[in-house]
């Protein structure tokens, strides 16, 4: 009987595939899986929080968690931060300075 060769091209796809996120036929989702439209779209970002920062994601997280609900990734968070701010008008044009644009991502929370 002859055997299935599965090459890992075959399974990964390229190289220049799996960095450009080429979009490929998926199997169905198992249950508790991302679907689809999730998964489409994402990459991989490093930020850099400084302390107060981590911590005050990490406070969020936990709030969520002893209340009643799940505990939220630091990372959804921020997920959720970047779609609440893309909903909004938000205008950086000529911003020269972290403290100009701390103050303009301020004012536009009000």
């Amino acid at each position: 009987m002859k055997r299935a060769s599965v090459t890992e091209e075959l399974a990964y796809g390229t190289a220049l595939d799996r960095l450009t996120g080429a979009d490929k036929p998926a199997a169905t989702p198992k249950k508790g899986e991302p679907t689809e439209q999730a998964k489409v779209a994402m990459i991989k970002l490093s930020v850099f929080l400084n302390r107060d920062e981590d911590a005050y994601l990490e406070a969020l997280a936990s709030t969520a968690k002893f209340s009643g609900g799940k505990k939220i990734s630091k990372t959804r968070l921020i997920e959720a931060m970047v779609r609440a701010f893309s909903t909004t008008k938000l205008d950086v044009r000529g911003v020269k300075t972290d403290e100009e644009l701390f103050k303009r991502v301020t004012a536009q929370l009000r």
